[in-house]
């Protein structure tokens, strides 16, 4: 399935009109991003892995199936950012926040 240029313009545009709670900082919104950031890196390579793996055609699988797979891929995914086992989100985050300090 591919995406759009206007699609994702679409979706950026309805995503700056959710109202955003109030008397959050800078920080945790860095943070935030960080670790979302990483739990689609995370969610990226489960879905290449899945690819690559070595399963047989023999049984067919169902659309529902593929679709329950790929949602929990990215259920494990946001549970191993979370977990901040890889790593990657506070690096991130670490980075954005020696960027913000520089300014």
């Amino acid at each position: 399935m591919k995406i759009s240029l206007d699609t994702i313009k679409i979706q950026i545009n309805q995503l700056e009109k959710i109202p955003q709670p109030k008397n959050i900082s800078e920080e945790t919104k860095l943070r935030k991003a960080a670790n979302d950031f990483e739990a689609i890196f995370i969610q990226q390579m489960y879905k290449t892995m899945r690819k690559t793996s070595l399963e047989s055609n023999f049984i067919q699988k169902s659309e529902g199936e593929k679709y329950f797979r790929s949602m929990l891929d990215e259920h494990y995914a946001q549970l191993t950012a979370k977990s901040g086992s890889l790593g990657l989100g506070e690096m991130i985050y670490n980075q954005l926040i020696s960027n913000k300090s520089k300014k």
